[in-house]
């Protein structure tokens, strides 16, 4: 499903139950989600010393998503649906960022810089829809070891810190584009 399928679903979801809320612009939130993705990248670390492999992989994806949510903070949404979290990511930061959006931000100031600063290269999509699944196959299923931990420690680290400059660069023009968009696609979602 593409990313705009799982937001147009996640806007109709919201008001029965988990789903994509529009709320207010938070840089308190923001940086208490970021505070939580540093805590939880000391425990993958601490983890590592200690041999759990599978929680590694567990700890370094709540990183990932404390970080994806510290972005949706500070441009006013909140989700509690993971899928949704990811696409929105990857709808408004992606290399596909929608084209709405895109005209919109050609009219900003110094847009060039800009854009290149706010998007997110689809390396760090990729990784947390990646992290995502293994999460799910790592919490649930039997096993305690996983031989690709390096990389999953060494994905979720960057991530972080991709996510700590992107939050750097949202500013409340931004952050109004965005939830105009959110406010078209929740209309289109009725």
């Amino acid at each position: 499903m593409k990313a705009k399928e799982i937001i147009l679903k996640s806007l109709i979801r919201a008001k029965k139950e988990r789903g994509l809320k529009i709320s207010f612009p938070s840089n308190y939130l923001s940086q208490g989600h970021i505070k939580k993705a540093d805590h939880n990248l000391i425990v993958m670390t601490d983890l590592d010393r200690l041999g759990h492999e599978d929680w590694i992989v567990i700890v370094a994806y709540y990183a990932m998503y404390q970080s994806a949510l510290a972005i949706l903070s500070k441009i006013g949404l909140e989700s509690k649906d993971h899928a949704t979290t990811v696409a929105v990511l990857e709808y408004f930061f992606g290399k596909q960022i929608n084209k709405n959006l895109l005209e919109k931000l050609n009219e900003l100031k110094d847009k060039k810089d800009k854009l290149e600063l706010i998007r997110l290269e689809e390396k760090y999509i990729n990784y947390l829809w990646k992290i995502k699944g293994r999460r799910e196959i790592v919490q649930y299923g039997i096993t305690t070891s996983y031989k690709e931990k390096n990389t999953i420690m060494n994905n979720t680290r960057e991530f972080v810190n991709r996510t700590k400059l992107l939050i750097e660069e949202i500013d409340e023009e931004l952050a109004s584009i965005i939830l105009k968009e959110i406010k078209r696609l929740q209309v289109k979602a009725k």
